[in-house]
């Protein structure tokens, strides 16, 4: 769930903030027309930048604002934009990590045996 925040946006000239949560089944039907990807591969795209996936994010967060624009038309000024995991998603990841390490023990090396 992360926060985007979106200054002088280029599609509405507004400031945005949204703590984004997860999508609607609407919101997946529309990502899958628009996109053609699933909601694994679109958030697997969107972690990558790919810009089809973060072209339908902007459009659908804008939507949840009423906010309508072609989707053809959705832009992005890359320097007033930014997508930061939120405090609980960052102790979620950490203990993921953590669960990994426990169910691979590193070895232990002992001199002379």
């Amino acid at each position: 769930m992360p926060l985007v925040t979106i200054r002088e946006c280029l599609n509405c000239d507004i400031d945005h903030e949204w703590l984004f949560e997860s999508m609607t089944l609407k919101e997946l039907r529309l990502i899958k027309k628009l996109t053609g990807m699933g909601q694994k591969a679109f958030a697997e795209a969107g972690d990558e930048g790919d810009p089809e996936a973060l072209a339908a994010l902007i459009y659908v967060l804008h939507k949840r604002d009423k906010i309508v624009i072609p989707f053809e038309d959705v832009d992005l000024d890359f320097t007033k934009f930014k997508m930061e995991p939120t405090e609980q998603e960052l102790k979620e990841l950490a203990a993921m990590e953590d669960m990994d390490d426990s169910d691979n023990p590193k070895e232990e090396i002992v001199n002379g045996l």
